[in-house]
């Protein structure tokens, strides 16, 4: 990710193979799916106070980022809003465009927002637990997987690619193999896991796609958002990762397993860390689908309100 960060603001000729990389974020989603089992189902009932105080905490995160940006940096209010809003880095860019707002400090706003996820969150679990970093299932290599676990493998990530289009479903590259594959696990007709040499090529493959999200931004405009996404940024993870310790404290639930669960980072990105610690994937990359659709339907009814404030239209 730094690499390819560094090489896209040096502008060195920087170029994301686009059809590899929606390869590989299909590919998370069979790995999240792969997660599922009949006795995780059977604990989702639980889960509601965690998915409870991810709303409080969200909302926080999301009033706290509004009003330093708007009422100390100036920002207008729809632009706040958009890069203030903790997840769906591709649809707040979208929203950007349609409402007028600054689509390019909505754009690396939220680039930075989740590679500086990536950078401290590891550095903050890592003052709470002492993490051993596994690469999936170490104990299988490629040639353990059938002719038909491949099968399925593949189709899990056409249906990906099929729906990357759809905009009624946050990050759907990444659901929909996730779904298929779940329902296969679920169901027994496939019990395939993903080999650790799989697993690490993803992990590296993340990273070239976040670093890559900065190739072509403007320097000046990246310099000048810094200091913002910086901030934003910093309260965000400051307040999920306290939100995190309080309601493990709480329920009784792996405070790691939360933090990732809780950060605003991406859901491919937060999920692959959580594999990569050999925690709950399913439970951390269901709370990140949660705080994506949440934040999906929450976004235009805000920026409604925001519009038709009498206080925010000066």
């Amino acid at each position: 990710m730094l690499a390819t960060a560094a090489a896209s603001l040096a502008r060195l000729p920087v170029q994301t193979p686009s059809l590899l990389l929606n390869i590989i974020r299909a590919s998370i989603g069979v790995m999240l799916g792969a997660a599922f089992t009949s006795e995780l189902i059977s604990s989702v009932g639980t889960w509601w106070p965690t998915l409870l105080c991810l709303i409080l905490s969200l909302a926080v995160m999301f009033a706290a980022g509004f009003l330093f940006l708007r009422k100390i940096l100036r920002f207008e209010a729809t632009t706040a809003a958009l890069c203030a809003m903790p997840g769906g880095i591709a649809e707040m860019v979208l929203l950007s465009d349609r409402e007028g707002a600054d689509q390019t400090r909505v754009a690396i706003i939220h680039a930075l927002r989740i590679a500086l996820a990536i950078l401290f969150i590891p550095v903050l679990i890592s003052q709470i637990a002492t993490i051993e970093p596994a690469a999936g299932n170490a104990s299988m290599n490629v040639a353990t997987l059938t002719g038909q676990d491949w099968l399925w493998i593949v189709i899990c990530i056409l249906a990906g690619l099929f729906a990357r289009g759809w905009r009624r479903l946050p990050a759907p590259i990444v659901i929909v193999p996730m779904l298929i594959s779940a329902a296969l696990h679920l169901s027994g007709a496939s019990d395939f896991n993903v080999p650790g040499s799989i697993t690490i090529v993803i992990q590296v493959f993340i990273g070239i796609n976040v670093g890559g999200r900065f190739a072509g931004a403007p320097l000046k405009s990246l310099t000048a958002s810094f200091g913002a996404a910086f901030i934003v940024v910093g309260v965000q993870i400051g307040t999920a990762f306290t939100a995190a310790l309080l309601v493990a404290q709480g329920v009784g639930v792996d405070p790691v397993s939360l933090v990732l669960a809780y950060a605003p980072g991406g859901l491919a990105e937060m999920s692959i860390i959580a594999l990569s610690y050999d925690r709950d994937v399913a439970f951390v990359g269901v709370h990140h689908v949660f705080r994506v659709m949440l934040a999906l339907a929450l976004a235009p009814l805000l920026l409604s309100w925001l519009i038709r404030s009498p206080k925010d239209a000066k």
